[in-house]
């Protein structure tokens, strides 16, 4: 069928029209425009059809249509073209900010609160406050003002038995001591299985564990610590503190020993050095007078000096009765030759006397043994005196410090006081099941949102 093309009146009315429409009639404006020129190309397709068929195509059907029939098929024609295309409808998109929500959030929230509220054992715990004293703790400390003077040694004691009670060696002292192997009261089968341990576990390995079932604080002010041990029935929690404190307790026994025998014993050292020393000199001293066959240098020296004294008078006698002779007698007369050999004696006597006295070592003929001198006996007596002197007031004075040393090590002695004594508690405190639910449920919410952002930032900067 073909039909004409509107005249150029109807044309330039449409124009007017659309010239004289405002803002709201401008999209029906270019929709009419464009329905006019998509009418105009069918309209030319058309007449291009129908110049080149030669004769009527017997399939035509529009030549059997009846004139009511070309009118609607023409009207049908037009409002398609006006009528504007109908899209497909959009897919819906998938929540997944509401799914992963539900399942990073919700869900684990909601099995932590099971956990909670069915399956975690209940935690009993037990306190305990001990405190280590010593003798001579003054009145600052007992006031709990100890600290403005500074450091005290029970400080360093209470720092001592706070990190023994959370050390692998309290384990095995435990063991060993109060006959209690503490993994397994955390082996039991009524414990959940997120607390139950295995009853032969290496205490290397137990060790964490046991750190987060204990907890001891130290009160630097007042010097006290606070003991505070966690189990699954109050007779465990109970025995497990009472093991502690035995054994704490034998800690500081055993420090205190150390500490007041390493002191003496620095003091019992001093004074067997003294006493060696003064031994040694005393048995100088005696071996001295053996060989010298004298108590007293003074007594030799003076015994020395009389003989001499007494050789020279009997010389000076023989030599005078030796002239009076001469003079009346020759000389080769007897009798002056018995007084000319006395005096040559006496000489030689006087000379080796006075060698002993101070002319240095003679040896006799025929041994190798050295003669000392009077004068080196005496200096050698006079050193030994000196050094015994000196000994006698070293070992003195040692033997006071001795005497101080044991009263100040009586000081030194260590005390574990316990004045909170440990007791069986009567309900569980842990664990608290609606604030723990609560704190799962921020912690969940707050890795969410945080993984939520990332996610974001990462797709709006992606190209």
């Amino acid at each position: 069928m073909k039909t004409e093309p509107d005249p150029p009146s109807r044309q330039a009315a449409s124009g007017e029209q659309s010239k004289g429409s405002n803002l709201l009639d401008m999209p029906k404006a270019r929709m009419l425009r464009r329905a006019e020129r998509q009418k105009q190309r069918l309209m030319r397709e058309a007449s291009e059809t129908a110049r080149a068929k030669t004769k009527p195509d017997p399939f035509d059907e529009d030549d059997e249509l009846s004139p009511a029939q070309r009118r609607a098929d023409e009207e049908f024609s037009v409002r398609s073209i006006f009528e504007m295309p109908k899209l497909a409808p959009k897919k819906r998109k998938i929540a997944w900010t509401a799914i992963s929500f539900f399942l990073a959030v919700i869900v684990p929230t909601v099995l932590t609160g099971l956990y909670f509220a069915f399956v975690a054992s209940p935690q009993y715990e037990v306190e305990a406050q001990f405190a280590v004293r010593g003798a001579n703790q003054s009145s600052l400390s007992a006031l709990g003002l100890g600290s403005l003077m500074g450091t005290t040694v029970e400080a360093g004691d209470s720092y001592i038995v706070a990190n023994y009670i959370h050390s692998q060696q309290i384990l095995q002292d435990m063991k060993e001591q109060a006959e209690l192997d503490v993994r397994k009261f955390y082996a039991r089968d009524d414990v959940d299985f997120v607390y139950k341990t295995d009853a032969h576990t290496p205490l290397d390995q137990f060790v964490s564990y046991w750190r987060d079932m204990v907890n001891v604080s130290f009160n630097s002010t007042t010097g006290n610590v606070t003991l505070q041990v966690y189990a699954f029935t109050p007779e465990d929690a109970k025995a497990i503190t009472d093991a502690v404190l035995l054994v704490s307790e034998n800690l500081v026994n055993r420090l205190s020993d150390e500490s007041r025998n390493q002191y003496l014993d620095v003091v019992n050292k001093q004074v067997e050095r003294a006493e060696n020393r003064l031994a040694s000199v005393r048995e100088q001293l005696s071996q001295l007078r053996q060989t010298e066959q004298a108590v007293d240098p003074a007594t030799l020296a003076k015994m020395e000096s009389t003989i001499i004294e007494s050789i020279e008078q009997e010389l000076a006698s023989v030599r005078t009765r030796y002239k009076a002779l001469v003079n009346t007698v020759s000389r080769d007369a007897p009798s002056a030759r018995v007084l000319e050999r006395q005096i040559v004696a006496l000489e030689a006597q006087l000379v080796e006397q006075k060698a002993r006295v101070g002319s240095g070592v003679t040896e006799k003929p025929g041994s190798a043994d050295a003669t000392h001198t009077v004068s080196d006996v005496i200096d050698k007596f006079s050193q030994l005196m000196i050094e015994q002197e000196f000994a006698v007031k070293a070992y003195s004075t040692s033997l006071a410090g001795l005497e101080t040393a044991m009263v100040e090590a009586q000081k030194q002695e260590r005390f574990f006081a316990t004045y909170v004594a440990p007791r069986i508690p009567e309900i569980a405190i842990y664990p608290k099941r609606i604030l723990n639910t609560m704190l799962g449920f921020l912690a969940f919410f707050a890795a969410w949102l945080v993984g939520f952002f990332v996610y974001k930032s990462i797709k709006d900067h992606a190209i």
